[in-house]
């Protein structure tokens, strides 16, 4: 999951990066290093998204906020697989009464399909120096 922008406090997200309920699934972006995405793993998201027509949007903490953390950064370097981290937008996580959008559960679920047939073949053409 990755929280929304909420409409209380839109000054907590960065200019560029408010992610919004049913606008699809959130990438996320963390300059510590919280969150495993990285430049090559989220271009081959994007790649496999866009040819299955699935809109993606993207979160970066902002520097002066705290953020929490996911197993993606454990995963990546135990293992050395690519790793990317999303979720779909979410308000008042954690709380009683979180909040997400009815579409970004079909999107995420046509994006996961999507990320099955065609990793190889977007994978492939992918050249890291």
């Amino acid at each position: 999951m990755a929280h929304a922008i909420h409409p209380n406090y839109p000054e907590k997200h960065e200019a560029n990066h408010k992610p919004e309920m049913n606008k699809g699934p959130v990438i996320k972006f963390n300059t510590n290093q919280r969150y495993a995405t990285n430049a090559v793993t989220a271009t081959i998201l994007r790649e496999i998204a866009d040819e299955a027509n699935i809109p993606l949007q993207d979160v970066m903490v902002r520097n002066d906020s705290a953020c929490g953390s996911t197993i993606g950064p454990i995963i990546s370097s135990g293992l050395g697989i690519r790793t990317v981290d999303i979720g779909n937008a979410q308000l008042s996580m954690h709380s009683i009464r979180e909040q997400g959008g009815a579409d970004d559960i079909k999107y995420a679920a046509d994006l996961f399909c999507a990320f099955y047939m065609n990793f190889a073949s977007v994978d492939a053409t992918i050249t890291v120096d």
